[in-house]
């Protein structure tokens, strides 16, 4: 079975705006992630932010509301023609592109915020990719992030259970060699000139909560049951990165 296998975006991209889908949570995972970056950035007006790896717009969509000045790009053509025409939809003005995040097609230091969700797992040159997000950040510029660590938890939940059991991710999305661990970023952010790196467990098990993981055992991630409104599980930042985490680093 192939592996890291990013044609499903491109298969699925009609999805990401449709509540109950799997592209869709990431909806959910957005209201999370920017509590937790109102610690860094408590009014993003007039701010200059690029959203890498943005699939169909959701956290662009966000930025935009909130009165930043939002940039998109994303491997996926099809993502690409979804977000764009939810924003035209919706009456947003957001800059989209197709491109890789290896090679950003943005001249130096033009953006304040660089943010990348549910990205660095996936892409082909991890190191080239947060060389590439430094180049483009001004200086004192913030870098905002969440991805998978390596661990065998991460493996028996992000694979195993919602690959393989659940069926609430298509199996092959994910590459577990491809997981990173948080002091291999780290390191690899500092060596690209980043500083001050912050992270923190974005745990979606709501602190390994019992009654949390029989649910996602039950009825999945979504929290669904047949013919019912989905309810996503809570979502907890604190110190667990066992599974998923969350940070922020900046361009000094």
């Amino acid at each position: 079975m192939k592996r890291n296998d990013l044609e499903y975006y491109e298969l699925n991209a009609e999805s990401w705006w449709k509540e109950g889908e799997a592209l869709n949570l990431s909806d959910h995972f957005n209201k999370t992630r920017f509590e937790f970056f109102k610690n860094y950035i408590p009014n993003w007006r007039g701010i200059k932010a690029l959203d890498i790896g943005c699939g169909g717009g959701l956290a662009c969509e966000v930025l935009a509301k909130l009165g930043a000045k939002v940039s998109g790009i994303d491997l996926s053509l099809n993502s690409i023609k979804a977000a764009q025409e939810h924003a035209r939809n919706s009456g947003l003005r957001i800059d989209y592109q197709c491109g890789a995040a290896e090679d950003l097609p943005y001249y130096n230091n033009t953006f304040d915020v660089v943010l990348c969700f549910d990205v660095l797992e996936h892409v082909a040159d991890l190191e080239k990719v947060l060389s590439e997000a430094y180049r483009v950040l001004n200086k004192n510029g913030i870098f905002l992030f969440d991805t998978i660590n390596r661990t065998f938890k991460s493996k028996v939940i992000m694979i195993w259970l919602l690959e393989y059991i659940l069926k609430q991710l298509p199996q092959g999305l994910h590459d577990w060699n491809k997981f990173i661990k948080p002091d291999e970023l780290i390191e690899l952010m500092e060596s690209s000139g980043f500083s001050d790196v912050v992270i923190k467990g974005f745990d979606v098990t709501d602190g390994t909560n019992f009654e949390t993981l029989k649910k996602i055992v039950a009825r999945g991630l979504s929290n669904q049951r047949q013919g019912e409104k989905p309810e996503p599980f809570k979502i907890q930042i604190n110190e667990d990165t066992s599974v998923c985490y969350i940070g922020k680093t900046v361009k000094r």
